[in-house]
């Protein structure tokens, strides 16, 4: 049974996070108790057009009651030692944090600590202040504060409705399913498009730091905080390198992003005050927006919203919509998808599953039998060569061809 804990040095939520709503330009920013400040252990709802506060979520020098559970089990998390010492590592955001993303379908902000690897979300749907750890399970490898290649600074939520997460370094591109019973999957190193001419995603002057947005089509762009962008293929983890950033000083690291039109994000920076930049993504130049006065610095930006949505089909079919089925057992992606295969993931009771491609007839396009023998087996369906772009629907069927997932999924041109 969960219980409330006193958290004397830490903060405390607001109580009303559902009377927050969010407008284009809004994002929860990751940030310190005042203008200027570098301990990034503060949570605000920020209007990024005037720089303005419009609600705060967690407030690190109120002494408040709050509830701090274990993500899996419920439980109450113990927040003390062995000898009755409050765990720094414990605390919701002690060891600073520089990567959050916000999932509006389950109304949560999920976060990460940068000196412990392990995700966390706040609950914003709760009536009393709640967060949630997963605890013991791996995210990252982060070991302190001066493992700074292992330190996760740049996470979103894609268009497939999943988070992803990346290391300082690239070498962990980690994903993570928002459904009922949360995946964790660390999916190895990004890997540097050939045609990057020595730009590499790996290495700390260009690659390092920032944030993480992701587009309708099912990429996903790294802003360094040195203004390099990257373009993430999700299902072959490539970083195409784009541009660096044009329009904004060199002193303004760009460590907070956040899509506020189709084709536009704000960028913020963690070490100037003096405004945001919005981000032109097509010519990726920046300019800066008016404001009264100094801004929150914020070491971290999330609100959900997707880039290029004009450039995807948004009519969903009707027999489409009647077919559809969640599973939070069930995980399909990339969504879109551009390349020669998707893939789904499966968490389900061992067994025989039929995974069906239906085009928008009910004409069945290709099908394939997956004989599931373990929790995370990953099936991969290829699709038929010259398939015409468009929506389509995937359908698993069990052994006994019940169906038990059904989702739409678009094939992009690439």
């Amino acid at each position: 049974m969960k219980y409330r804990i006193l958290l004397a040095t830490t903060a405390l939520f607001t109580m009303h996070f559902a009377s927050a709503q969010q407008t284009a330009k809004q994002a929860y920013a990751i940030t310190g108790a005042t203008k200027g400040s570098f301990v990034w252990t503060e949570v605000k709802l920020i209007d990024l057009s005037t720089g303005e506060v419009v609600q705060s979520i967690y407030d690190n020098k109120q002494s408040n009651n709050s509830t701090v559970t274990n993500a899996r089990s419920g439980k109450a998390v113990t927040l003390k030692d062995g000898n009755g010492n409050v765990a720094v590592d414990k605390l919701p955001f002690s060891t600073f944090s520089a990567a959050c993303a916000f999932d509006k379908q389950h109304n949560r902000l999920y976060y990460t600590p940068m000196a412990v690897p392990e995700l966390r979300y706040i609950d914003l749907d709760s009536k009393t202040s709640s967060i949630a750890y997963f605890e013991g399970e791996a995210f990252g490898v982060a070991k302190d504060l001066k493992d700074e290649a292992n330190h996760i600074t740049r996470m979103a939520i894609a268009v497939d409705g999943q988070g992803y997460a990346i290391s300082n370094d690239g070498n962990h591109f980690i994903k993570f399913t928002t459904g009922r019973k949360p995946v964790i999957t660390d999916l190895g190193p990004l890997q540097d498009d050939p045609a990057n001419g020595g730009i590499s995603i790996h290495t700390k002057p260009a690659s390092w730091g920032g944030d993480m947005v992701a587009d309708a089509l099912g990429n996903l762009y790294v802003i360094s905080a040195s203004r390099y962008v990257f373009k993430i293929d999700i299902s072959t983890r490539v970083a195409t390198f784009v541009k660096v950033i044009d329009g904004i000083p060199a002193t303004f690291t760009t460590n907070g992003a956040a899509v506020v039109a189709d084709d536009k994000l704000i960028v913020s920076s963690a070490n100037v005050v003096e405004g945001y930049y919005e981000v032109d993504m097509r010519e990726w130049k920046g300019s800066l927006l008016p404001n009264k006065g100094n801004v929150f610095n914020a070491s971290d930006l999330a609100n959900g919203q997707l880039a290029f949505e004009s450039s995807r089909t948004t009519t969903i079919p009707a027999f489409i919509s009647r077919e559809a089925l969640r599973n939070d057992k069930i995980a399909l992606y990339p969504n879109p998808v551009v390349k020669d295969m998707f893939r789904v993931s499966f968490n389900t009771e061992a067994g025989n599953y039929n995974v069906q491609l239906v085009d928008l007839s009910g004409r069945l396009v290709v099908q394939k039998i997956v004989s599931v023998g373990y929790e995370g087996q990953v099936a991969e369906i290829t699709l038929p060569t010259k398939l015409s772009k468009g929506m389509y629907l995937v359908k698993v069927l069990d052994n006994a061809k019940k169906k038990v997932y059904a989702d739409k999924l678009m094939v992009a041109a690439d």
